[in-house]
């Protein structure tokens, strides 16, 4: 079998990252970061409140989550929606008593379909960061760009209209993107993205629209991956949660700041059986000297600012 002479030839291949997306960066040599007001450690909490319609598509993936049996999946659909119903509710009760705002990766069709869940966010001055239409419409390359587009002007539109909040963040619905997904969220106002998991700190973006920050959302530390797909117990979670503050708090004070992404689904962590080891947990990390919480908004601008002063390492 022969192939094409061009086959191999790849124009942006070279030492390095093998794209122009962003700089290549070590963070054990980056510029330590000083967070505001003196704290080291900042701990973002992200929600992830999410639309799974019944009918939900089976191509050309299904998001970990995702309908598992022939609609109208009943099972499937009540689990999700009782994040929305009952376990987001014991999330602002565990937020509140810590003095934490949260930023909400949030389905457009959630504002929609819940307008009192959005009003009881709102008036926590939670963040609201666009995630895309709902869970049945992810994006990925087998998109045209005008239908994704399409998708994304949706969801920064409604968002905004519903909220009143700029809504500058953007996280893809299943981590999931299209070569244009970036470009698109750019074009639409966003300011920071949170798909690529391939940092613990922020650094530049760029797109054709502009740049962008790229957000440190943990997957790994998710309790979506740890409580649901790898169906750990709560011991478990919380064994790993601490040791990651753990290992990021010596971190930052060493070598300076650091992110401890948290990131909870409500239909998760926000079972009766599961909400308290949260409570704990965030009892335990803020009671510590320099750490502090953060909303994705927040650590944006503190990062631009940093990165104005220093530039980022390109090689």
């Amino acid at each position: 079998m022969s192939v094409p002479a061009d086959y191999l030839v790849y124009p942006k291949r070279r030492s390095g990252p093998d794209h122009d997306r962003y700089g290549h960066r070590y963070l054990a040599t980056a510029p330590a970061v000083a967070w505001p007001d003196g704290k080291h450690l900042l701990i973002w909490v992200t929600i992830h409140c999410e639309h799974f319609p019944m009918d939900m598509p089976k191509e050309p993936f299904v998001p970990i989550g995702g309908m598992d049996r022939p609609s109208p999946s009943v099972w499937d659909y009540s689990t999700r929606d009782y994040g929305n119903r009952v376990g987001i509710f014991r999330l602002m009760r565990v937020l509140d008593r810590h003095d934490l705002r949260a930023t909400v990766a949030m389905n457009s069709k959630v504002a929609e379909r819940y307008p009192y869940l959005l009003d009881e966010m709102l008036k926590r001055n939670w963040e609201i960061a666009a995630s895309g239409v709902d869970m049945g419409r992810l994006h990925h390359g087998l998109l045209s760009k005008e239908e994704e587009r399409a998708q994304v002007d949706e969801a920064f539109t409604t968002l905004r209209q519903l909220s009143g909040q700029p809504v500058i963040g953007w996280h893809s619905p299943a981590h999931s993107q299209s070569s244009h997904t970036p470009e698109l969220a750019a074009g639409a106002g966003a300011r920071y993205i949170a798909d690529w998991i391939n940092d613990d700190m922020p650094y530049r973006f760029e797109t054709e629209t502009g740049a962008l920050v790229q957000m440190p959302l943990s997957y790994e530390l998710s309790d979506r991956k740890i409580l649901f797909l790898h169906n750990q117990c709560t011991d478990d979670y919380a064994a790993q949660i601490t040791a990651a503050f753990d290992c990021l708090d010596a971190e930052a004070r060493e070598k300076g700041g650091r992110i401890l992404s948290l990131s909870v689904s409500p239909w998760v962590i926000g079972q009766p059986s599961r909400i308290a080891v949260f409570d704990r947990l965030l009892e335990s990390f803020l009671s510590r000297d320099g750490v502090a919480g953060a909303t994705g908004a927040t650590i944006c601008a503190a990062w631009e600012n940093h990165d104005e002063q220093v530039g980022m390492e390109d090689e």
